[in-house]
């Protein structure tokens, strides 16, 4: 592996020498060119790296501190090296992952498809699952990483490394009185209409629940369902009204049968999270995969921030 720079190297050489000619000897080098990046590199750092000794080269406190520092940067900067290498050569590779049912139904397959173009060679293993379902197999090893609605308590042994913010929303059709009304919409608003509410067992059917306790039981649903597409069914019927983020809604949205308005309700912020086994080392094929979910979801969140509950053109819209 090339060094991360000329100085480092001669530094590190000369500290595992404790000379300037041996480390010049090793590094092809003329002595004077190796002792003139030590001197440069102490001016820098603003003190003496190395006592000069009648018997060599010895490491100041400074030294010390340096040296580990200059390995430490030369082991990322290899690392980088080494991952960039990979992506730039990946021809095949696998990728085992979770999902929630919901996000199987359109972005992962759009993902998918774009790296299938890309990246003919790679082979997907994708199981679909409630969030408690989809942790218990990254945790049991079944599946490498897990993509669903943050957990409050993710099992031992599992870990968050990325999360995209999300916004729980009021989904309608487009003349429907709500996104009509030209104001804010709160969750509350939302009551005196007919309402397809997600299960119990669903992570946005508690956040709905906790924005407002009257769902608890007060206020009956029309519809409790554990399906996402039931739910977009049913709303495109008529006046009712369900609570989805935009990734549950993007295509119909962009195909103008359903309307999508933000709660403004302090509690509608929530996240989607990706998930893996403590101490997993993310593939260069992993990599790859989550660049293009980066991207995707990227995507939905922008044009839905720009025009909320206005219906997009589909041609336009990525997925």
């Amino acid at each position: 592996m090339p060094s991360i720079s000329q100085a480092f190297r001669c530094f590190d050489e000369v500290a595992q020498r404790g000379s300037v000619r041996k480390a010049a000897e090793t590094l092809h080098l003329t002595a004077a060119a190796v002792n003139q990046q030590i001197l440069n590199l102490e001016r820098t750092v603003g003190a003496p790296l190395f006592d000069r000794l009648p018997r060599g080269m010895q490491l100041t406190t400074a030294g010390d501190i340096m040296l580990a520092a200059v390995r430490r940067s030369q082991r990322d900067f290899d690392n980088a090296l080494a991952q960039v290498e990979e992506f730039r050569e990946l021809r095949r590779g696998h990728v085992n992952l979770g999902v929630s049912h919901s996000s199987a139904e359109h972005l992962v397959p759009h993902v998918i498809g774009r790296l299938m173009d890309s990246h003919p060679g790679v082979t997907y293993n994708v199981r679909s699952g409630n969030g408690a379902t989809l942790l218990r197999w990254v945790a049991n090893g079944e599946v490498d990483v897990a993509y669903c609605l943050r957990r409050a308590l993710p099992p031992p042994g599992v870990e968050e490394v990325r999360a995209w913010p999300q916004r729980l929303g009021a989904v309608t059709v487009p003349g429907h009185p709500l996104p009509r009304s030209g104001r804010t919409v709160r969750l509350r608003d939302c009551l005196g209409y007919p309402l397809v509410l997600m299960a119990q067992d669903m992570e946005l059917s508690g956040m709905a629940r906790l924005i407002e306790p009257r769902l608890h039981g007060e206020v009956r649903p029309l519809v409790e369902t554990g399906s996402v597409p039931m739910a977009r069914t049913l709303v495109e019927r008529g006046q009712a009204v369900a609570f989805l983020i935009p990734e549950n809604v993007a295509q119909a949205v962009a195909a103008g049968t359903l309307a999508w308005t933000p709660l403004l309700d302090a509690g509608a912020q929530l996240h989607t999270c990706l998930y893996q086994r403590t101490g997993y080392s993310t593939t260069a094929v992993m990599g790859v995969f989550l660049a293009a979910m980066d991207e995707a979801i990227d995507a939905i969140r922008t044009r839905f921030d720009m025009t909320h509950a206005a219906p997009m053109d589909a041609a336009n819209f990525a997925v």
